[in-house]
């Protein structure tokens, strides 16, 4: 069930009933109403479609459930082991550190 409500066009001025979806144009000069929000929208379904090429093992819709688990988990892995061995080094890193300073002292 949608509401109907009423909006000004950013382009033309004219008021239009609007039922608040992402692309809904105006009846009057035929331009976005919301095309901030649609923008916004446009620019989320790339990055979530780019993130989503960038993972180790793709998971396409044919697969089955139980192999895009599986293929959910080898990603997840990958990506926890990546950055679990950065926080290791960055420790490895601060401790040389401290401990240089320790020693000029």
């Amino acid at each position: 069930m949608s509401q109907v409500s009423e909006i000004k066009c950013p382009v033309c001025g004219e008021w239009s009933k609007w039922t608040s979806k992402i692309d809904e144009k105006c009846p009057h000069c035929h331009s976005y109403l919301d095309p901030g929000r649609l923008q916004y929208a446009e620019d989320k379904k790339i990055n979530a479609e780019a993130n989503f090429k960038n993972s180790y093992l793709v998971i396409s819709e044919t697969d089955d459930p139980i192999v895009q688990m599986g293929k959910q988990f080898a990603n997840w892995l990958r990506w926890t082991t990546f950055y679990g061995i950065s926080v290791v080094f960055f420790i490895i890193a601060i401790m040389l550190i401290l401990f240089g300073l320790v020693f000029l002292i």
